[in-house]
């Protein structure tokens, strides 16, 4: 009894330590780099929606959903704070904090696991979609996928609590991701189909396949979805939702067929994981053919551990675009190869964590335009799962010290990559040695950025001031700069927060659809003169708009 209760404590304690240095070293890289675009347009989203902007109507870009997770810590923050001085910064810690607590979430329910645990709670903390450290569609998707697929495949004895929980997080995973709801339906299609199995064969379905434990989940969704249409309905009629929703999901990558997505979704990985691709299937297809099992397991799993690191060690140290995704890929693959040649295999995180892990790879491939970035970074949860799988191939092994000593080496090299590139690299601005300037007020208020980006940062502040905005005026920005947003109590008066060009066919239809949109300012962001020979200019100009030239740009100016 008292060996069992020393060594939880033990793992508690070395997790905990673990997760506290980390944390204040995240902490303290959370005021280096200053990204325009966006990490500001998740908060500046949020922000009209504060001010009393209506969902589905008045903003219309397609991925606003996430902002019902956030409102309440955004509203939270305005309630202490009074305004947005400093907000990036503040939102960066929540999101470290939410992670933290994730993390902790993840190694209590891994508890059957043993020791092992801590690595895939904490291979969660280190890793971060592009380095952008806030609470986004894309950290909010993940995080709640991983706490719920956790819950679901380590929970030893799942009750009603854990079952709701689930459907509470899957509810924030659709919302952050709206392709998510298709792993939602196919766990409903699967407790049907083992309903039916059951029942005709006589044999016993585990709980997480009970329709009854799915309609409980599906409660657990059911209350978040009730809030989400109190919150849309508040402020919005069915009519003037249902006017809107077809400009909300006009995009031109959607537009592409399914099989050319679902294609190029391969294509993708080939293209970046070549060797690993065809060793993975040399080795699967190699398993398959050997019935007598004249080949070692210890051979699949070498083959595949010394495939995997060198991906591992030219991401992380040596590739320069965003390797913080594309470093997540290479652990992905020994899952499949450990489950083969394991005897004893562990089928509830096969099936319940790395299988629905691979598939929401496709599914966000298919919710973005990023391509390769989105695959990789979404890799973060089935790679978690296949730690733990991987090692449970290893341990059936016996003591075989080399095997052991790769796999250690496989996961440290791994930890050290996501960690290395979590410190250093920079999404949108430079090199973390040259950000030396401190931004002092505005919603960077603490960021510490390039001298060119601190200049036109301040540029566009007094810009701003200059305009004299108040909570009554109407602001539309032209060009990509959310923060602008921020810094202002002035209204949001453009279709979305998120870059709008020139050229865009949405701007007049918008504000025909929402005339008392109109803009009192349209700020153009680092336009010259030129735009003045423009569509968009005319559009504006033919209203009684005049036009002025700022430090960073043009202003078109109400009448």
């Amino acid at each position: 009894m008292t060996e069992r209760k020393k060594k939880p404590a033990k793992e508690l304690w070395i997790f905990s330590g673990t997760v506290f240095v980390l944390f204040l070293i995240f902490a303290w890289r959370q005021f280096y780099g200053f990204n325009k675009n966006d990490e500001i347009f998740y908060i500046s989203t949020v922000h009209r929606f504060f001010q009393g902007d209506a969902m589905l109507v008045d903003e219309w870009n397609n991925a606003e959903l996430f902002t019902l997770i956030t409102y309440p810590l955004y509203s939270l923050v305005r309630l202490f704070v009074g305004s947005n001085e400093g907000i990036v910064v503040i939102f960066r810690m929540m999101y470290l904090l939410f992670q933290a607590l994730a993390a902790f979430y993840c190694f209590f329910r891994m508890r059957r696991l043993g020791w092992i645990r801590i690595l895939p709670a904490l291979y969660y903390f280190v890793t971060t979609p592009y380095n952008i450290n806030s609470l986004s569609y894309n950290t909010l998707a993940f995080g709640f996928l991983l706490l719920c697929l956790v819950t679901l495949s380590c929970t030893e004895q799942p009750g009603f609590f854990d079952f709701f929980l689930c459907g509470l997080f899957c509810a924030g995973a659709v919302l952050s991701n709206p392709y998510a709801v298709m792993l939602f339906l196919l766990y409903g299609m699967l407790c049907v189909g083992a309903f039916f199995y059951g029942r005709n064969r006589e044999r016993n379905v585990p709980p997480v396949l009970l329709l009854k434990n799915y309609a409980i989940v599906c409660l657990g969704a059911f209350f978040i979805f009730v809030i989400f249409l109190t919150f849309v309905f508040s402020r919005a009629s069915w009519e003037e939702v249902t006017e809107c929703i077809p400009y909300i999901v006009m995009d031109t990558e959607r537009q592409k067929s399914f099989w050319e997505k679902f294609a190029k979704y391969f294509v993708r990985i080939h293209r970046y994981y070549r060797v690993q691709v065809y060793v993975t299937g040399v080795l699967a297809a190699l398993w398959l053919a050997d019935r007598k099992r004249m080949v070692q397991p210890c051979f699949y799993l070498l083959a595949e551990m010394v495939t995997a690191v060198p991906y591992v060690v030219y991401y992380g140290f040596f590739w320069e675009m965003v390797g913080i995704n594309y470093v997540l890929i290479p652990l992905a693959f020994p899952g499949v190869i450990a489950w083969l040649v394991s005897r004893d295999r562990d089928k509830t995180i096969f099936y319940g964590w790395y299988i629905p892990g691979l598939l929401y790879t496709l599914l966000a491939h298919f919710a973005s335009d990023t391509g390769i970035l989105i695959v990789s970074a979404s890799c973060m949860i089935a790679s978690s799962a296949s730690m733990v799988l991987l090692w449970n191939a290893v341990r059936e092994q016996g003591r075989t010290a080399w095997l052991r000593a790769l796999t250690g080496l496989l996961f440290a090299v791994q930890f050290a990559a996501c960690i290395w590139q979590r410190i250093t690299y920079v999404w949108g601005d430079e090199h973390l040695n040259l950000l030396t300037e401190e931004l002092v007020r505005g919603p960077l208020k603490g960021v510490h950025t390039s001298v060119e980006n601190k200049e036109l940062y301040e540029d566009v502040l007094l810009d701003v001031d200059e305009l004299f905005l108040t909570s009554e005026d109407k602001l539309f920005v032209l060009g990509i700069a959310p923060w602008i947003y921020l810094y202002t109590e002035a209204e949001c008066a453009a279709c979305s927060t998120w870059e709008i060009l020139e050229t865009d066919p949405l701007i007049p239809v918008y504000y025909e659809l929402r005339p008392e949109k109109l803009p009192d300012v349209v700020y153009c962001y680092e336009y010259d003169e030129r735009i003045l020979e423009t569509e968009f200019a005319y559009y504006f100009t033919d209203m009684g708009y005049e036009p002025v030239e700022m430090r960073r740009g043009m202003v078109f100016l109400r009448p």
